[in-house]
C-alpha cells in the first residue's frame, strides 16, 4: 500500500507538492484572516479600557461628592465626620 494509512483504514496519497503549496497558501490566508481578526479585537479592548476608565474617573467623583455631601451634613447636624 504506498499511501499513508488513516484511522478508519482508508489509503490516502502521499501529499504532493501542488497540494502542499496549496495547503500552503490556504494557511497563509487563514494567517491573514486570523492576524486581521486580532488586530479589530485590539482596538476593540482600547476602546473598552479607555470607557472603563472614564466610568471609573466617573464613578471616584460621584462617591467624592456624595461622601462630602454626607460629611457635611453629619458636620451640621453635629455628627461625627
Amino acid at each position: 500500500m504506498g499511501g499513508i494509512r488513516e484511522a478508519v483504514g482508508v489509503d490516502v496519497m502521499k501529499p504532493t507538492v501542488a497540494s502542499n503549496h496549496t495547503r500552503i497558501v490556504r494557511i497563509e490566508e487563514d494567517l491573514t484572516t486570523l492576524e486581521d481578526k486580532v488586530e479589530n479585537m485590539d482596538k476593540q479592548f482600547i476602546d473598552v479600557m479607555a470607557r472603563l476608565d472614564t466610568i471609573m474617573r466617573i464613578g471616584r467623583g460621584i462617591a467624592v461628592m456624595v461622601a462630602a455631601s454626607l460629611g457635611f451634613d453629619l458636620g451640621i447636624e453635629g455628627g461625627m465626620i
